[in-house]
């Protein structure tokens, strides 16, 4: 029996309150006996900037600040935390990348997201390789994030690679990923989904207005839908 975590919660760009609530959300999983501790997708900061020199600036690097914090709260605890961050390359590329690091706090896994949703495609970059199955005490995980689940490639491949369980980091408003897609990708390929999705705006507050008009739709219907 293993018991896990999905942290569900709201992310702004004050990178640093973006850590804090990640240290407390790992803290509090934790501290009820998680084992795998889910977080949400681009938890480093809003997945909305200027272009892509500002994404590339607020995104994280292997062995920053961010990230060694995030590994040593694992190693602190003796977990394994699934987290989902923008991730700037040394080849000046950047990613939406879901990390996993281990109860030591090692680094175990690093998958690059291959299926880009929306405004997404005007900052980022798409995953080059497939996303790796990792051996772990707790079986063999598999990462996925949000888009790459709504079509059924990556969390095949994870599953015909021998994936048993797969970690899931949303950034989304969809409804629709909790009610239709995250099911159907646990029982079409017969693995556990573990799946935790942002809540709070997903777009700067100050924005919100001028974006929800220009789209037609509720400032509300802009959150994160849990």
């Amino acid at each position: 029996m293993t018991r896990v975590a999905a942290a569900q919660f709201a992310v702004g760009t004050d990178v640093a309150d973006n850590l804090a609530t990640c240290v407390r959300m790992i803290d509090t999983a934790a501290d009820t006996g998680a084992e795998l501790v889910v977080l949400p997708e681009f938890c480093n900061h809003l997945s909305w900037y200027d272009d892509r020199a500002h994404a590339h600036r607020m995104a994280c690097r292997l062995g920053d600040s961010f990230l060694t914090t995030i590994a040593d709260r694992a190693a602190h605890h003796g977990v394994f935390v699934k987290i989902g961050v923008t991730l700037a390359h040394p080849d000046g590329r950047t990613t939406g990348a879901s990390l996993l690091f281990g109860p030591a706090g090692e680094l175990l896994g690093r998958a690059d997201k291959q299926i880009l949703m929306g405004a997404e495609n005007d900052y980022l970059e798409v995953g080059r390789e497939d996303a790796p199955v990792i051996e772990t005490a707790l079986g063999r995980l598999g990462m996925y994030a949000c888009m790459e689940g709504v079509v059924n490639e990556v969390t095949r491949s994870l599953a015909v690679r021998g994936a048993q369980v797969l970690a899931n980091s949303l950034n989304s408003f969809a409804v629709d990923e909790a009610a239709l897609h995250i099911p159907v990708r646990a029982a079409e390929n017969k693995v556990w989904v573990i799946a935790a999705n942002k809540v709070g705006p997903l777009l700067p507050v100050d924005r919100l207005p001028e974006i929800a008009a220009r789209l037609g739709v509720p400032p509300d219907r802009l959150d994160g839908a849990g």
